[in-house]
């Protein structure tokens, strides 16, 4: 299992991209955050608002998610990225293999 992430410079395309993941059942538990990237320029830092999606996917559904992001979103689509979960909850763990689509 993978907790997938994705980067957007708008909430509105976050959503967009949430529902979109939602439909096609690619990601389950999805959460938005508010989240501000620096950038160090000599000696000041710039902050760049931005907006994290995140969810679970199944390992083998990375680059279908990442694809499927790409394809929803273009240029709108600041980063992705993905980290393996090593433990979730039993109850969790079932519904994401039950409801998340088989490659």
């Amino acid at each position: 299992m993978l907790r997938i992430s994705f980067l957007t410079r708008q909430r509105t395309d976050a959503v967009e991209l949430a529902r979109s993941l939602h439909s096609a059942k690619l990601a389950l538990f999805l959460t938005i955050e508010a989240h501000t990237e620096i950038e160090l320029r000599d000696d000041a830092i710039v902050d760049t608002p931005l907006i994290h999606l995140s969810g679970m996917t199944k390992a083998l559904l990375y680059r279908q998610v990442e694809e499927h992001a790409q394809a929803v979103l273009g240029d709108r689509l600041v980063r992705t990225w993905a980290e393996a979960v090593t433990s979730l909850d039993p109850a969790s763990t079932e519904q994401l293999f039950r409801l998340v689509r088989p490659v």
